[in-house]
């Protein structure tokens, strides 16, 4: 790659009107999506979610700076996040989406703040924060998708119950996937932590112990007095 085609891939990437076209395009497929309950759990509803995330991460430090006051560290920002999103596991949720458009546009709405909120907050959270919020939310995602597949009778009224395995499938499918990229950004971090008090040690044993030549040199310039 070509360093003026990455300078360009970057622009696009970091630009936020990329989102804001990528959520245009998902809308016109929005038929599509609800036609059947695995692509409107599985697909739409996290698909809108990382729109706010990449959001997030293309607005820079102003948003996150205006909403520091409310969002200390983080902890208000993931709390709604995970709301929101727990919320959206619902199947009544799903029924009135499908019914009534003001709640498809709530929906799209509230889905794509969840991922603007957890994407600002995230950087601002500490691990301990990050650990409470993955381990719930993705938990959570996986007990969902559980019981959607074990459900004897049809939960939502809008799609057949033939339908609800494959949809309980795609949500512990996004739960494995979420624990996986928390689990490598952990280990990211631990590494990062672990190499850099190797290098303070390293540092401090260098700068303590004496100089080797110097005492030796000491001590025979003793033997000969």
């Amino acid at each position: 790659m070509t360093p003026t085609l990455h300078k360009g891939l970057r622009v696009v990437v970091c630009d936020v009107r990329t989102p804001v076209a990528l959520l245009a395009i998902l809308a016109l497929a929005h038929p599509w999506m609800e036609a059947t309950m695995p692509r409107h759990m599985g697909l739409q509803l996290p698909l809108l979610f990382l729109l706010g995330w990449w959001a997030a991460h293309c607005s820079g430090k102003r948003l996150t700076q205006a909403l520091a006051s409310w969002n200390a560290h983080g902890a208000n920002g993931l709390l709604a996040a995970l709301c929101i999103t727990s919320f959206w596991m619902l199947p009544a949720a799903l029924d009135h989406a499908v019914l009534h458009a003001g709640v498809a546009l709530a929906k799209v709405v509230s889905l794509v703040l969840a991922g603007l909120l957890a994407g600002l907050s995230w950087p601002a959270a500490s691990q301990v924060l990050r650990a409470f919020f993955a381990l719930n939310g993705f938990w959570m995602m996986l007990a969902a998708g559980l019981l959607y597949q074990e459900a004897p009778q049809q939960l939502c009224s809008v799609y057949l119950s033939d339908q609800q395995d494959a949809a309980g499938r795609s949500l512990v499918a996004w739960s494995a996937v979420g624990m996986v990229a928390w689990l490598a950004q952990l280990g990211r971090y631990l590494f990062a932590q672990e190499a850099s008090e190797s290098r303070e040690r390293s540092w401090f044993d260098a700068s303590c112990a004496p100089p080797h030549d110097a005492c030796l040199h000491s001590i025979r310039h003793g033997e000969r007095l």
